[in-house]
C-alpha cells in the first residue's frame, strides 16, 4: 500500500511539473493538490504501520523532508515565482524517487530503539528538517546569483532573501547539533563522541559560519559559501548514512 501511494505521489508530481513547463496554472495546481494528498497519505500509513512518527531513518525523512518542500511552496507561494517552484518541486520529487530506490531493508518499518524513544528526538530531528530546507532555498538562490545576469534590483532582492534562509539554516543547524549533544548524553552518557555524523554536522555548521565573517561579502563569495556548505549537508544526509559506519547507523 505505501510503495502505491509513494508511486502514485511521485506520478502527480511529474504530471504537475509537466503541465507547469506548458504554463498551465489550473491543471498544475490540480495535480500538484492531488500529489500533496497522496503524499500526506504516505506519511500517515508510515506513521500507522511504524507506530510512531515518519523520521527515525534515511527513508522516512527523505519523504518527510520533500513533503514539508512542497508545503512551503505551496503556503509561502508568493515568495517564489514560477521557476523557482518548478525546480522546487522537481527537488522534492527527486527526493522521492530517492526513497522509493532504497534497498527493501532500509525500507522496512521497526521498532524505535531505545536511544531513539526520546523526548529529544522531536527537538532534534525537526531542528535539522527546518535547517535542510532553509539551506536548500539559499542554495537555490545562490545558483540564481551566479548565473543571472547584472541586474542591480534583483540581485538585491536575492541577496536579502539569500540572507535570510542562511540565518534560519543556521540557527537550527545549531539547534540540532546542540539538542543532538544533549540527546547524546541522555542515551550514550557523553555529548561529543566523534561519530562520522557529528563530524560532518559540525563541518557544516563551520563551513556555513564564514558566511558571516567575509570581509568583502561579495554575492560571488557568498553563494559559493551556501553551495559548498549544501554539497557538504548533502553528503551527511545521505552519503554519510549509506557508506560511513558509526552510532548513527541505525538512521
Amino acid at each position: 500500500m505505501e510503495v502505491i501511494l509513494l508511486i502514485v505521489t511521485i506520478i502527480g508530481y511529474s504530471i504537475s511539473l509537466g503541465f507547469s513547463s506548458s504554463a498551465k496554472e489550473r491543471p498544475t495546481n490540480y495535480f500538484l493538490y492531488l500529489a500533496v494528498l497522496f503524499h500526506l497519505g504516505t506519511l500517515i500509513n508510515r506513521s500507522v504501520t511504524a507506530q510512531h512518527p515518519p523520521f527515525t531513518n534515511l527513508y522516512e525523512t527523505c519523504i518527510l523532508l520533500a513533503f514539508l518542500l512542497i508545503l512551503r511552496v505551496m503556503i509561502w507561494k508568493q515568495q517564489f515565482n514560477p521557476q523557482i517552484r518548478t525546480v522546487l518541486i522537481g527537488i522534492a520529487m527527486g527526493i522521492l524517487i530517492v526513497a522509493l530506490l532504497l534497498p527493501k531493508s532500509m525500507k522496512l518499518p521497526r521498532p524505535l530503539m531505545p536511544a531513539l524513544n526520546s523526548i529529544w528526538m522531536y527537538l532534534h530531528v525537526p531542528a535539522y528538517f527546518f535547517g535542510y530546507m532553509a539551506l536548500l532555498f539559499a542554495g537555490i538562490y545562490a545558483f540564481i546569483l551566479l548565473l543571472q545576469k547584472t541586474d542591480h534590483n534583483s540581485t538585491i532582492t536575492f541577496l536579502k532573501r539569500l540572507d535570510s534562509e542562511v540565518k534560519i539554516a543556521f540557527f537550527f543547524l545549531n539547534i540540532g547539533i546542540i539538542t543532538g549533544g544533549i540527546w547524546a548524553y541522555v542515551s550514550w552518557g557523553n555529548y561529543w563522541a566523534w561519530d562520522p555524523k557529528e563530524t560532518w554536522a559540525l563541518i557544516n555548521v563551520l563551513t556555513l559560519a564564514f558566511y558571516f565573517h567575509l570581509q568583502t561579502p561579495t554575492k560571488l563569495k557568498k553563494a559559493i559559501i551556501v553551495i559548498i556548505t549544501l554539497l557538504s549537508v548533502i553528503f551527511t544526509y545521505w552519503g554519510v548514512s549509506l557508506i560511513l559506519v558509526g552510532l548513527h547507523s541505525y538512521a
